[in-house]
């Protein structure tokens, strides 16, 4: 809003305005050429348009009406018709508001005269409205007085443009300009001028010099500003129209010689006014520009010099010498910073900084226009320790360029920074090397930051658990809700200072923690992150668990605690219960006096209490114990428990602590009597063991002689039946011949039974002798392979041998290492139903240097629980019972025993119906060569007998 007298101030300035411009209208409409219907000189046209190009716009529909009646008032107090005022009144308000509309165009504010564009703004305003009231007013003089277009339009023009022209830049001065300053000259200036134009235009002066005034014009535009220019301006004009109209000076004196009217007269000074403000204006405006120039640019130099000579940063002035930058001025500042390396101009900025090469290598891109200018952290030659922000960058360019370098000493920081790293480092170190947990999260529990020990203690590695929750991998399920609500206060306030609890390893185990946490604030107090530190209590809190068990919950052990006298200081429950004494009853009371006087006599050769008590603690040996012993201690009752007794240091003597010590005594009152008892039953299990290896050796002997009795007729029943199925006596029926084969096959397998118990009695008894020789186990493989084919034909097995392609030798019995392969072969057959799979492999195993055959199949296995007896005599799976599978159980026993008593070991993995898997291992011979990679041999079943299928089965 506009202050109340602001408003009365230019409302009272626009009435001046309007009053100027009616008493000056009726000063020109008086000195008006005779004859003439316009005036010589109208200064109210510059007074109209510098009120309404100082005026907002929103006036103008006031003030051009104004204007209008000014002028109208001012030409018929000038004695011209009412009509024709009006007409005039109407041109100059028109001129106004043109001229004033091409002075506002495109601008925001008033209008000014600081530069040669507003100049030549002012130039096409003035021209402008000078036309447009120059067409107005012949149109106004050719409809009332009817005078001739020709005489009226150039003299209007001329009047109205030379005022426009002269008494705007007063207008736009106005409040405007620098303060003088000489004045002594501007009065000789100023009445020099005025003295000139007063004789040149005076009386009856009829000399050409109209362009006297014209240089000492051009002394105001050299000396002094737009304001006092246009004032000068403008009284000149006004003296030299004056004087015109009065007939003076060399315009009036043409008219005497004849051929030029009064008009034409004023309208030449008009002209010549015209001329003097288009050449002095302009000209006043440069200079005055360059002033201004020249002024920011001395003001700028003083303030450059004033900051590069006070700036507390160094500051250098360089110039280019080749490829490299030479000192041509150095501040204070620079001059300490650099003061140790001598004098500073003219030496090369290379060799007062400590890394030549490396400004030499930036100056050089940077001359060569690949950098604007470099920067880099530098120390000082001859200054170890300093190091200083030096930044190069281009000033001036040309063919001689200047550059400036700014030097801002880093040290302290360079130093500072060293020391934050080294304290950094120590703290990464003593958090990387401390034996606790270290985890550092953010306030909304996400890692950032976990210690080597996280990983050893936890096992997982840093990877695994930065930029994750903390809950993610380390705690337990049980425990999830209770850290993450830890988080959910935005200050670190739900987390505890400390607490205890467990913490889950990557194994999926749980440790116990104790944690000690805390909340980092910023130097504002703005909490930033949270440090949890554990500690793994684990194997403290399991110990001292025990010792509360072994103290509270044993009540076989007596643990009893005592001073370096010998005097109850702790007393178990155990030591309760054995005693029958309780704790306040025993505590401070020697504890000698519970053992048997006798023998704490007859062992510690002393009978006084003190004295026997350091006898006793004399007897602990090098690992801090007595060896165990047992005592006869004293009850409450009246009982005499005897007591196994130990007695060791608590505390290690020669720290300057008190020594104590801790007796733990167990009840072996039952245990000597149980070990009476034991020696008696051990007493009588010896005799029965001695009772049960003769009936083991009787029914050893029992069954090697049936087996020999049974051989013998056995083997005549087999030979006669054979003489009756072939014809040797009798030529037996038809009808017979199955009869006879079935004694014949019946007789061979009473035959192999016989055999098969004389051959586990004899490696029982070590009677059976075993050939040792070089044998090649996978030829034995392809004969057993071989002397399956009649037992699988008929069958859908699928029997897969593999072996090696060169020998796998062992030293033993052949037959006997072949029987162990047949009984595994033919046991698997037997135990797979078709559709299964047998698999025979022989393989070198050279790390063991051993050979290993492998007999795996498909078949009903056998239940894990009934594993332990399979290589015992007569063993039979309760599978195979349950499937009437005939055989003797005897089979499993004979492999076991002979591949024992070749130095090699069998073992079996198998489960009820899922197959079995038998692994035999014997010692590699010496000579054996070396293994080779193994081929299959598959064996598909064919068609068989019924008769050789149930021949097999009895093997």
């Amino acid at each position: 809003m506009t202050a109340p007298g602001q408003t009365w101030s230019r409302h009272a300035t626009t009435l001046g305005v309007l009053a100027a411009i009616y008493l000056v209208g009726t000063q020109a409409v008086y000195f008006a050429p005779p004859g003439s219907a316009v005036a010589a000189w109208w200064p109210g046209a510059g007074l109209a348009v510098a009120l309404l190009a100082l005026s907002p716009r929103s006036t103008w529909t006031f003030l051009a009406p104004c204007v209008l009646l000014a002028t109208a008032a001012a030409n018929t107090t000038g004695g011209r018709p009412l009509d024709v005022a009006l007409l005039f009144g109407l041109a100059n308000a028109a001129e106004a508001v043109v001229a004033a509309a091409v002075l506002q165009r495109g601008r925001i504010g008033s209008p000014r005269l600081d530069s040669l564009d507003d100049f030549l703004r002012l130039l096409v305003a003035a021209l402008a409205g000078a036309i447009t009231v120059a067409t107005l007013a012949v149109v106004a003089v050719w409809l009332t007085e009817g005078a001739a277009l020709a005489a009226v339009w150039p003299w209007v023009f001329a009047s109205h443009a030379a005022a426009t022209l002269v008494v705007v830049p007063v207008g736009l001065s106005i409040g405007t300009g620098r303060r003088v300053g000489r004045y002594g000259e501007l009065v000789l200036q100023a009445g020099t001028l005025l003295t000139v134009t007063v004789f040149v235009f005076a009386p009856d002066q009829s000399l050409p010099l109209a362009f006297a005034p014209l240089p000492l014009l051009v002394w105001a535009a050299l000396r002094f500003d737009v304001r006092v220019v246009a004032w000068e301006l403008l009284v000149t004009s006004a003296l030299c129209t004056a004087l015109t109209a009065r007939g003076f000076g060399p315009f009036a004196a043409a008219i005497d010689h004849g051929g030029t009217s009064p008009a034409a007269a004023a309208a030449m000074v008009q002209v010549w006014i015209f001329s003097a403000a288009l050449m002095w204006l302009p000209l006043t405006i440069a200079v005055e520009q360059r002033r201004q120039l020249l002024a920011q640019v001395t003001a700028r130099e003083q303030l450059f010099r004033r900051n590069f000579t006070e700036s507390l940063v160094g500051m250098l002035l360089l110039r280019r010498r080749g490829d490299r930058l030479e000192i041509v001025d150095a501040n204070d500042a620079a001059m300490r910073l650099l003061g140790g390396t001598g004098p500073l101009v003219g030496r090369y900025l290379d060799r007062v900084l400590d890394d030549p090469d490396a400004v030499r290598r930036r100056t050089q891109d940077m001359l060569l226009g690949e950098l604007d200018g470099w920067s880099a952290q530098i120390g000082v030659a001859q200054q170890p320790g300093t190091r200083l922000n030096v930044a190069i960058s281009m000033i001036s360019g040309g063919p001689d360029p200047a550059f400036a370098a700014q030097l801002l000493d880093v040290t302290p920081e360079a130093r500072a920074r060293a020391r934050i790293e080294a304290a950094e480092k120590l703290t990464n170190t003593t958090i990387d090397t401390t034996a606790c947990i270290i985890i550092v999260t953010d306030l909304a529990g996400t890692v950032l930051r976990v210690n080597a020990a996280t990983t050893s203690l936890t096992g997982f590695v840093e990877e695994e658990l930065l930029g994750n929750p903390v809950w993610t991998h380390i705690t337990p399920d049980h425990r999830l809700d209770l850290v993450k609500e830890m988080f959910t206060a935005a200050d670190g306030s739900l987390v505890p200072h400390s607490r205890e609890a467990e913490v889950q390893r990557r194994d999926g185990s749980l440790m116990r923690v104790v944690w000690n946490n805390t909340v980092v604030h910023d130097e504002h107090g703005r909490p930033l992150m949270v440090v949890f530190t554990g500690i793994d209590v684990t194997r403290e809190r399991q110990a001292a668990g025990l010792v509360t068990h072994l103290l509270q919950a044993s009540k076989a052990t007596a643990l009893v605690g005592t001073d370096a006298e010998g005097l109850v200081t702790l007393f178990s429950a155990g030591a309760q219960r054995l005693l029958g004494y309780t704790t306040e009853e025993v505590v401070g009371r020697p504890f000698v006096s519970f053992l048997d006087p006798g023998e704490l006599a007859a062992r510690t050769a002393s009978a006084e209490r003190p004295s026997s008590f350091a006898a006793l603690a004399a007897q602990i040996g090098p690992y801090g114990e007595t060896q165990p012993r047992d005592w006869t201690w004293l009850a409450k009752d009246g009982g005499r428990p005897a007591v196994s007794m130990t007695l060791s240091r608590s505390s290690e003597a020669g720290t300057g602590d008190e020594r104590s010590y801790l007796l733990v005594g167990r009840d072996v009152t039952e245990r000597r009597h149980g070990q009476e008892m034991l020696v008696k039953a051990l007493d009588t299990e010896r005799t029965a063991v001695e009772r049960l290896r003769k009936l083991d050796h009787a029914k050893n002997e029992f069954v090697s002689t049936v087996s020999h009795e049974l051989r013998t007729p056995v083997t005549s029943i087999i030979g006669y039946t054979e003489m009756l199925r072939d014809g040797s006596v009798v030529e037996p029926l038809p009808e017979q011949v199955p009869l006879l084969e079935t004694i014949a096959r019946n007789g061979e397998r009473l035959t192999v039974i016989c055999n098969d118990l004389l051959l586990l009695g004899g490696l029982d008894s070590g009677a059976t002798q075993l050939e040792r020789v070089a044998v090649d186990l996978t030829e034995l493989a392809e004969h057993a392979s071989v002397s399956l084919h009649p037992v699988v034909d008929g069958r859908d097995l699928h029997l897969t041998v593999t072996r090696c392609d060169a020998p796998i030798m062992v030293l033993g019995d052949p037959v006997q290492l072949e029987r162990v392969i047949t009984n595994l072969l033919s046991n698997a057959v037997k135990f797979t139903e078709d559709g299964g799979t047998v698999e025979l492999r022989l393989e070198r195993d050279l790390e063991a240097d051993e050979a290993c055959l492998v007999v795996r199949d498909t078949g009903i296995g056998i239940p894990e629980g009934e594993q332990p007896g399979l290589f015992e005599k007569f063993f039979r799976s309760s599978t195979a019972q349950e499937r009437a599978i005939p055989g003797t159980g005897l089979g499993l026993s004979i492999v076991a025993g002979i591949v024992g008593s070749h130095g090699g070991r069998i073992s079996v993995d198998s489960a009820h119906l899922s197959g079995t898997t038998f692994t035999v291992r014997l010692p590699l011979h010496r000579s054996a060569a070396p293994a080779t990679p193994l081929r299959p041999d598959p064996i598909t079943a064919g068609p068989a007998r019924a008769e050789e299928a149930e021949a097999a089965e009895a093997v």
